[in-house]
């Protein structure tokens, strides 16, 4: 346990530094909105200061809950243990709070507590707040209004707050760390203040750095190229590391600098920046990933590229998510086209089936028309369901649309596109969807647009995959998980309507069938069922989306069939119109400027 900073086993003295910046706090939450002063000021005094070092416990799961803790700057994180595994389920940063379910229901406590990194903590004990409530009922009704809500969430709740002390770590030499860090820092000051330390305020007093973070939004800690205490320093400060890398360089040749965490239980938020000196070093990012697996991935060409980086650290970046459908969905180009007229800056795109070739031509930083080009002869010049085969898997042998993803693609793995991306398939040995962040990129790409009973399913390791229409045709879901920032999802399938206009239970002979090829269709065809029947649950997924998305868009394609490849350009031209349409009142709400927070 910490040492209380403040050296008081009794009350608070009110007329101490202490006492003022412990009001200064509490005055700030929302639970004790309301309370007169005297109330408030019964309730400081009963606090204490503990300072709290980074990797320590600040509790165990297990143990008498006895206390509320306020934190005033640093970073915590909670932890259980599950079939002799540590699991991680959540953190939490200034302003925010931990203990009270256990202090208010008188159960032990459900998680175990640590510093992520040097905190400085609030303690109310569970017995001053007893007697608080005893003079003041209505102090404790909005503590237990959020105790109540985090048990409804289970406890095992995560934070959307964004890192507000950063670290940015060299990870092999020659690393423009400098120049970097001023753009960042110019980036970031957009969303709040920012101070940038380095090696020359090593020296300065431990409260010198924490009025650096009382003051400013974000500190950006620039640490040395070589181990040592100022590093150190900088890696344990931190509630994020940037772990920063020349693409041409080997991280074997700098295994010293890649340090473990300062506890293994406490993991921080990593993020692997590939500086590159051109277009992306292909090969580059699988390499770096090795050595830290668990990092989220940047490529870094120039100043738009930090900026990226930027907006998803502040949690204020732009995803999108394109589903299947099809011909569809060529117009989520025409979407693509008119978002990036319009000056949105998508920092990130995932999809599913036809959704997903899109996306990751826009994830592979394509321009407009580039990507009009390479899908127009990819698809529209080339129809990719055309090899027909012996149906005993499925209607087309799969060689074509593999060749064509091949070609189109070529030998890049996911790891070396530009934006995050992801691409979703549908596992059919585990019944559940399978989300493909690394790997090469046309291989999962074919696994996410085996249409069942059309295309050959993929087979990989003894595992069967298919199109991930299937179980998630919009995995908004997916982009949420890892995207704290605005969403917008592009829906291209939950309108499609399958008619017939006949009533039967069963097909006439054979005959008959014969006779109607040559004129015009009454009942859907083959390919049309499975494709159908394959993206069945979009609508479902539509509704949810909405939820979750900040924007969703369903361009008006009831006219243009799912196997309609040469409604190559009208499908464009229906994505742009009506996009345009859509953004007109739409672009001031998801661009405009975060509320000041600090």
């Amino acid at each position: 346990m910490g040492a209380d900073a403040n050296g008081s086993g009794g009350l608070m003295d009110s007329q101490t530094p202490e006492f003022a910046r412990a009001r200064k706090l509490l005055d700030g939450l929302p639970w004790f909105q309301g309370l007169p002063d005297e109330a408030r000021d019964l309730l400081a005094e009963g606090c204490s200061w503990m300072s709290l070092p980074g990797g320590q416990v600040l509790f165990y799961e297990g143990e008498t809950a006895d206390a509320v803790y306020l934190i005033a700057q640093g970073s915590l994180g909670a932890f259980r243990r599950r079939d002799g595994e540590i699991q991680s389920i959540g953190e939490m940063f200034a302003g925010e709070s931990v203990g009270e379910l256990g202090v208010l229901t008188a159960r032990p406590r459900v998680a175990t507590v640590r510093a992520l990194r040097d905190s400085l903590l609030l303690r109310l004990p569970g017995s001053h707040l007893d007697m608080l409530a005893e003079r003041f009922p209505q102090a404790l009704l909005g503590l237990a209004r959020l105790a109540l809500k985090r048990s409804s969430e289970g406890g095992a709740r995560r934070y959307d707050t964004a890192p507000r002390t950063i670290a940015l770590l060299p990870q092999c030499a020659g690393v423009p760390l400098r120049d970097f860090a001023s753009e960042l820092l110019m980036r970031l000051a957009k969303f709040g203040r920012v101070r940038l330390l380095t090696s020359s305020d090593a020296d300065r007093p431990p409260d010198w750095f924490e009025e650096q973070e009382r003051e400013a939004r974000f500190v950006l800690y620039l640490a040395d190229q070589e181990s040592g205490p100022w590093r150190e320093r900088c890696r344990r400060q931190a509630d994020a590391w940037l772990l920063l890398a020349r693409a041409d360089e080997t991280p074997a040749a700098f295994s010293e600098v890649l340090q473990p965490v300062p506890h293994p239980d406490a993991p921080r938020p990593e993020h692997l920046v590939l500086l590159h000196s051109a277009k992306p070093r292909l090969g580059a990012g699988k390499r770096w990933l090795k050595s830290r697996p668990h990092a989220r991935l940047h490529h870094v060409r120039g100043e738009p590229d930090v900026g990226r980086i930027g907006r998803l650290l502040c949690h204020q970046g732009l995803g999108l998510v394109l589903s299947g459908g099809g011909a569809r969905g060529f117009a989520h180009l025409g979407v693509i086209k008119a978002l990036r007229e319009a000056e949105f800056e998508i920092d990130a795109v995932g999809g599913t089936s036809m959704g997903a070739v899109i996306g990751a031509g826009l994830a592979a930083d394509w321009s407009t028309e580039e990507m009009i080009e390479v899908f127009r002869q990819a698809f529209y010049d080339t129809n990719p369901l055309s090899d027909w085969t012996l149906p005993v898997i499925s209607l087309v042998s799969g060689r074509k649309q593999s060749r064509l993803l091949q070609d189109t693609f070529g030998s890049r793995d996911i790891e070396d596109l530009v934006l995050p991306y992801f691409c979703v398939s549908a596992n059919l040995t585990t019944g559940a969807a399978a989300v493909h962040r690394t790997g090469p990129l046309w291989y999962w790409l074919r696994a996410s647009t085996a249409i069942p009973g059309i295309v050959p399913p993929l087979m990989h390791h003894g595992e069967v995959f298919v199109d991930g229409g299937v179980i998630n045709n919009l995995p908004v879901d997916v982009m949420r998980e890892m995207h704290r920032g605005e969403i917008i999802a592009v829906d291209i399938g939950s309108d499609y309507r399958l008619k017939s206009k006949f009533d039967e239970s069963e097909l006439p002979p054979i005959w008959q069938l014969a006779a109607e090829w040559f004129g015009p269709s009454h009942r859907p065809s083959l390919r049309q069922v499975l494709l159908r029947a394959g993206m069945v649950n979009s609508g479902t997924a539509a509704l949810q989306a909405r939820e979750i998305s900040s924007l969703l868009l369903t361009p008006p394609l009831d006219d243009i069939d799912l196997t309609e490849w040469k409604s190559y350009f009208r499908a464009i031209d229906r994505g742009y119109q009506y996009t345009l349409r859509m953004i007109g009142g739409e672009k001031d709400v998801l661009s405009q400027e975060p509320p000041t927070l600090w």
